[in-house]
C-alpha cells in the first residue's frame, strides 16, 4: 500500500518511537510533550529543475538524516530551528513508475518538536496542511549527464536539463552524497511529488555551480562565514573557470579568422578592414554556424585559383617549319 507522499501524520509518538526522540534529548521526554510528525524529503523522480537523485543517494540520504535539523527557509540562525529528525527510511512502490520508467522511491522521515504556546500555531498549521512543502540540503559529489554520462561538476558537458537531443530528454542524476545538512519548510517545492528543493553548498575537494554559490550569497541576509576549505574549493573553482575563458577566447579568435579567410574567397568585393570589428559582434556559437555555411558552400563551388601557373605548352612540329633550310 502506498503512502500519500505529502501526508504529514502528526500526534503523539508510539513508545518505541519516544525511544529513538530521547536519544537527541538531554533529558527524557514525556510522549504527551512531543508532537511528531511524517516528511517526505525526496524522491527519485525528475524535479522542475531537471534533476533526480539515484536510488544510491536516497539511501546514503537516509543512513544521514537522523539528528539532523528541520528549519525554515534553509536559515543558518538558531531561532529558526524547529524539529529534528529522529528516523528516517527509503520506501518503494513498485506499482508506480517514475517518467524515467523506474519504480518510485521516496526518502520518508519522521521528526519531533516539543509543544510549546510558541509552536503551536505551526504544529496547527502543519495539521491543517499548510505547513507541507519541505526542501533538503546537502552535498553531492557528482552529477551525471543523462545523455552523454559527463560528470557535471568535474567536466561540463553542453547538454541542458529539460532539452531533447535525440528524442531524449536531458536531466541531471545527483548521487555521491557527502553529507545532509537538514531540511526546511518551503514555499515553492522543485519536485512536485516531495516537494523539495535541493541546496549545495562548498566542501573541500568538491566542486559546486556558481549560480548556486551566487544564489547563497543573496540570501545570506547578515553575512556568510566560509570555513578555509570551502574558499579553496571556491578559488579552485575561479581558477578552472578562468581557464575555461581563455580557452573559449582563443577558440572564438580562431573562428574569426577562419570566417575572414573564407569571405575572402567567397567574397573579395568586401571590406576586410570593417570585418573583425563586425565578427566581434557575434557569439561562438554564431561564428562556428556562419564558418559552417561558408566551408559548404566551398564544398559545392570552390573558387578557382587567382594566381594559377598557365600549362607550359610544347611548340609543334608545324610551327618550326618556317625556320627549316
Amino acid at each position: 500500500m502506498k503512502n500519500n507522499p505529502q501526508a504529514f501524520s502528526g500526534g503523539v509518538p508510539t513508545p518505541e518511537e519516544l525511544e529513538q526522540i530521547n536519544r537527541y534529548a538531554r533529558s527524557p521526554l514525556r510522549a504527551e510533550e512531543v508532537y511528531a510528525f511524517c516528511i517526505t524529503l525526496c524522491d527519485n523522480e525528475v524535479d522542475r529543475d531537471g534533476e533526480c537523485f539515484s536510488l544510491e543517494a536516497l539511501h546514503t540520504l537516509a543512513a544521514l538524516y537522523p539528528g539532523k535539523p528541520g528549519l525554515f527557509d534553509h536559515s543558518r540562525k538558531g531561532r529558526d530551528q524547529t524539529a529534528r529528525t529522529y528516523r528516517a527510511w527509503v520506501e518503494t512502490d513498485e506499482t508506480t513508475h517514475t517518467s524515467l520508467g523506474e519504480p518510485y522511491s521516496a526518502l520518508r522521515a519522521r521528526a519531533y518538536m516539543v509543544r510549546t504556546q510558541a509552536n503551536a500555531g505551526l504544529i496547527a498549521e502543519i495539521d491543517a496542511g499548510i505547513k507541507r512543502e519541505v526542501s533538503v540540503g546537502c552535498a553531492v559529489s557528482r552529477k551525471t549527464c543523462s545523455i552523454c554520462g559527463a560528470e557535471q561538476l568535474t567536466q561540463p558537458c553542453i547538454h541542458r536539463p529539460g532539452r531533447v537531443y535525440g528524442g531524449k530528454r536531458c536531466h541531471m542524476v545527483l548521487s555521491g552524497v557527502q553529507d545532509a545538512y537538514e531540511w526546511s519548510f518551503v514555499a515553492i517545492p522543485a519536485q512536485p511529488n516531495a516537494g523539495v528543493t535541493k541546496s549545495y553548498f562548498f566542501q573541500k575537494g568538491e566542486e559546486a555551480r556558481m549560480e548556486q554559490f551566487i544564489e547563497t550569497l543573496k540570501n545570506a541576509q547578515d553575512g556568510l562565514t566560509l570555513t578555509k576549505g570551502q574558499v579553496e574549493a571556491l578559488l579552485t573553482y575561479l581558477q578552472d573557470l578562468e581557464q575555461l575563458a581563455e580557452d573559449g577566447r582563443q577558440y572564438q579568435g580562431t573562428l574569426q579568422q577562419e570566417v575572414i579567410r573564407l569571405c575572402a574567397l567567397h567574397t573579395p568585393q568586401l571590406d576586410f578592414g570593417r570585418c573583425p570589428a563586425l565578427l566581434q559582434k557575434c557569439s561562438t556559437q554564431e561564428l562556428a554556424e556562419l564558418k559552417a555555411m561558408l566551408s559548404a558552400a566551398d564544398a559545392h563551388d570552390p573558387p578557382a585559383l587567382q594566381l594559377a601557373a598557365v600549362p607550359e605548352q610544347k611548340p609543334t612540329a608545324q610551327e618550326h617549319l618556317a625556320f627549316q633550310i
